[in-house]
């Protein structure tokens, strides 16, 4: 169990100090005023430092669910929390896999397929979550719902970053092949700075839930 625990914090440490590292390096990449080698870097690093909260995201549900069984809180059994593990074993698996799949022709599948895997994630989770507010679903202490509330809350911010920065790749490969130009510029900085009230929406979600489960530890 202890563990656990020490994963379960460490995942969420390394998803909050991630993003804020990936959101730094985005300044850099946006930056038209810098030569197209110095935001070729920043992208690396950005690209670098975002892994971590890529896999820490399944993570921190897996050992959080996992605690959560272990103390009681909600009630999951061996088959089921197995089932659970090696469906984020697959999770990380695909999230490694578009890390480095550049060139991959089973990349685009891939990517769908994490996609989809999100918005299940993203209604399953928000339904089961509000239910449990409500009561609907016995065993499911209110604390707990709300932590899954949370965290349903980042898949969607997480699904709606994507959709920004979906003009982001073509802008970017044109920069690095032709150089840049007016409308490129814009095209990279409206697409990451379309992404910060989301960005800014994960960091409150996180907090909140560690918030609630320090209080529950210690009320």
């Amino acid at each position: 169990m202890l563990a656990l625990k020490f994963m379960h914090i460490l995942c969420w440490v390394y998803w909050l100090g991630g993003d804020l590292g990936t959101f730094y390096s985005s300044r850099f990449v946006a930056n038209g005023s810098l030569a197209p080698a110095a935001r070729a870097i920043a992208a690396k690093i950005m690209m670098g430092t975002d892994i971590a909260p890529r896999l820490c995201m399944p993570l921190t549900l897996v050992t959080g669910l996992h605690l959560a069984s272990i103390s009681g809180t909600v009630a999951i059994s061996t088959p089921m929390l197995w089932a659970i593990w090696l469906a984020c074993a697959a999770w990380l698996w695909a999230i490694w896999s578009i890390h480095h799949g550049n060139g991959s022709s089973k990349l685009a599948l891939i990517v769908q397929l994490d996609f989809g895997l999100r918005v299940v994630l993203l209604v399953g989770l928000g339904a089961t979550a509000c239910a449990g507010l409500f009561g609907a679903i016995p065993g499911l202490a209110p604390w707990l719902a709300f932590k899954l509330l949370c965290f349903a809350g980042t898949v969607a911010c997480g699904l709606a970053i994507r959709i920004q920065l979906r003009p982001f790749g073509p802008a970017f490969a044109r920069l690095m092949a032709q150089g840049p130009d007016a409308a490129g510029n814009q095209a990279i900085h409206q697409s990451i700075a379309r992404c910060i009230p989301y960005v800014v929406s994960i960091w409150i979600l996180l907090l909140l839930s560690a918030a609630t489960g320090l209080h529950w530890l210690n009320p």
